[in-house]
C-alpha cells in the first residue's frame, strides 16, 4: 500500500476541498448564471473557469468549466500514481470510455449531428479527444468499427467478431457484445485478494447488477423489451454481479416492475431499492430503479477514504465525489439559467445519505 501513499496525500487534500453540500444549496439560491459564475471563481474551480470564459459565456461558461475540471481529474491521477498503481487507478475510468463508445455508435446509427455526440461524452476517459474525434466522423457502423480497430482499440475485437457472424448487425447487438466484453475484461484485471482487489471487485459487482437490473426492467416494464430479447433474454445478463444471473431468470417472470424489485430487498440494495420503487410509483419512470442504484454507488464509495485509507479506496471515494460534485453544479447552472425556483433545485440535488 505504500506505493498510494503520495497519490492519497493528494487526493485527501482534495477531499477537504469539495464543496459542502450547504455550500452548494446556497449557490441554488443564486438568481444568474454570472452570479454563479462569480461565486465559482471562489472556489477550486476557479481556474478551469477563468478558461473557460476566454471562449464562452454564460451557461455554456460553466458548462465549458465542467468539462475542463472533468478532465483535469484523470490526468492529475495519472500523475500522482505510478506502476502498478497507476494500473489501478486507470480501470476506474474504463467505463467512461465504454459509454463514449457507445453514444458515438447511437449517433451514428440515429444520424445525431456530431457536435451533439460530442457533446455527450464523458470528458473523465482514458481515450483521447483525438482518437474520440475521429471515431464519431465514421460514415456508418462498420466504418467505425473499421476505425476502432485501425486506433487499436481492444473492444474492437469482439466487435469484428460479431460483424463477421452476421451480414447485419444492430445497435443492441454491438453495445451487448461491447458490455459483455468489458466485464469479462475487468474480471481478468482484477484477479487476487489484495484489499485494492477486492474494493474494485465490489464497485464492478455493482455495475454488472446495475446493468442487469436495468435489462431486467426493460424486459418486465415494456412490450419492446420483450420483442427485442423474447426467448434470448440469457444472452443479456452479464457475470460478476453480486445478483447471481438464476435470480435475475426468476425474476423476470414478476409483474410488474415494482413488485420485481421488492423481492431483492433482502440484497444490500435494499435502501436505495425502496426508495426507488417508492419514486417510481409517482413518476412512472423505470431511470429511478438506476438513479438509486447509482446514489448506493456513491454512498458506498464515498465512504471508502476513511475505511480503507492506503490504497485504491482513497482514489474510488475522490473519483465518485467529485463527479458528483460536478454533477451538481452542471444541475445548479441548468436550474438557475431554466428560472426554476430555488427549492426545486436543492430538493434535486445529489445528496449523500
Amino acid at each position: 500500500m505504500a506505493l498510494f501513499d503520495y497519490g492519497n496525500t493528494r487526493l485527501r487534500a482534495r477531499l477537504s476541498d469539495l464543496l459542502p453540500i450547504e455550500k452548494l444549496e446556497s449557490f441554488s439560491g443564486l438568481t444568474t448564471i454570472e452570479s454563479l459564475i462569480s461565486s465559482l471563481t471562489k472556489t477550486t474551480y476557479r481556474e478551469s473557469i477563468e478558461q473557460a470564459l476566454t471562449f464562452a459565456h454564460g451557461y455554456e461558461c460553466v458548462n465549458q468549466a465542467m468539462k475542463i475540471a472533468s478532465s483535469g481529474i484523470y490526468q492529475d491521477l495519472m500523475r500522482f500514481y505510478q506502476n502498478a498503481e497507476q494500473g489501478k487507478v486507470r480501470i476506474i475510468f474504463y467505463r467512461n470510455d465504454l459509454q463514449n463508445l457507445k453514444a458515438i455508435f447511437r449517433g451514428i446509427l440515429h444520424q445525431i449531428p456530431i457536435d451533439q455526440i460530442i457533446e455527450s461524452f464523458s470528458h473523465m476517459g482514458t481515450l483521447s479527444e483525438s482518437i474520440l474525434f475521429q471515431l464519431v466522423k465514421s460514415e456508418d457502423l462498420n466504418d467505425l468499427i473499421n476505425r476502432m480497430t485501425v486506433f487499436q482499440l481492444p473492444v474492437s475485437q469482439p466487435l469484428l467478431a460479431l460483424r463477421s457472424s452476421r451480414t447485419m448487425i444492430t445497435s443492441a447487438e454491438i453495445e451487448l457484445a461491447m458490455e459483455k466484453w468489458y466485464f469479462h475484461e475487468i474480471q481478468g484485471l482484477l484477479k487476487g485478494n489484495s484489499e485494492d482487489a477486492q474494493l474494485l471487485r465490489k464497485f464492478y459487482s455493482t455495475e454488472a447488477d446495475i446493468v442487469n437490473l436495468n435489462t431486467a426492467l426493460r424486459f418486465v416494464g415494456s412490450e419492446k423489451g420483450h420483442e427485442e430479447m423474447g426467448e434470448h433474454i440469457g444472452d443479456y445478463w452479464i457475470e460478476g454481479g453480486d445478483i447471481p444471473i438464476d435470480r435475475w431468470n426468476q425474476l423476470i417472470h414478476i409483474e410488474p416492475v415494482d413488485q420485481m424489485v421488492k423481492q431483492l430487498f433482502n440484497t444490500r440494495y435494499k435502501k436505495y431499492l425502496a426508495e426507488a420503487v417508492n419514486c417510481y410509483q409517482t413518476t412512472g419512470m423505470l431511470s429511478e430503479f438506476e438513479n438509486q442504484m447509482r446514489m448506493y454507488l456513491l454512498s458506498w464509495s464515498a465512504g471508502l477514504p476513511s475505511q480503507y485509507p492506503l490504497g485504491i479506496g482513497v482514489v474510488l471515494g475522490f473519483v465518485a465525489l467529485k463527479r458528483s460534485e460536478i454533477k451538481n453544479l452542471r444541475w445548479i447552472a441548468k436550474g438557475i439559467e431554466s428560472g426554476f425556483e430555488a427549492n426545486y433545485i436543492r430538493e434535486n440535488l445529489e445528496k449523500i445519505q
